[in-house]
């Protein structure tokens, strides 16, 4: 088994995935098994593939191309512990082994305690950050917060994870 830990470039916060499946597509297009809601990236921008117990990247023709540190994919590229994959503006580090347990998607810095009465997190939106969209820190999967108020809930349409909903500025 492998993961992935997630970032884009010039925001705060990171996501995990796991590569569950034998090959698995990162892009733009929420039909992809890893789906990066940014602009920088294709629709369907590159694929994670697994070669037996090897994992490769490659690139899907995708408009700003992908890379592997600073070797650009051509074909097929070898996958090692801790190799950064660049995406458009994300940078996926990749790493083999098991994803124990559930991350947070995107870390907050309060220096109040937990209160489930008290409005949600103050947060300031990075230039990068999907708009009207927060990561859930159970499954790292985007969604819209769209005509939400601050300090409500929602679930996950991912996982089912409630989640409570920031103060963006």
């Amino acid at each position: 088994m492998a993961f992935l830990t997630i970032r884009i470039k010039g925001a705060e916060g990171y996501t995990r995935t796991a590569l569950g499946k034998e090959r698995m597509i990162v892009g733009r297009a929420s039909a992809t098994d890893i789906p990066i809601k940014h602009t920088s990236i294709s629709r369907e921008h590159c694929a994670l593939v697994r070669d037996g117990d090897t994992w490769f990247v490659e690139d899907l023709g995708s408009s700003n191309s992908t890379w592997v540190g600073k070797v650009k994919v051509f074909g097929r590229e070898r996958l090692n512990e801790k190799d950064i994959v660049k995406v458009g503006h994300a940078r996926l580090t990749f790493h083999v082994g098991d994803l124990s347990e559930p991350e947070a998607a995107v870390e907050f810095s309060s220096d109040r305690g937990e209160d489930d009465d008290a409005p949600g997190e103050t947060r300031q939106r990075a230039a990068n950050d999907p708009p009207e969209a927060i990561a859930c820190t159970a499954c790292g999967g985007w969604f819209s917060i769209a005509h939400r108020l601050s300090g409500d809930t929602m679930p996950c349409p991912r996982c089912g994870q409630n989640a409570k909903i920031p103060i963006l500025t």
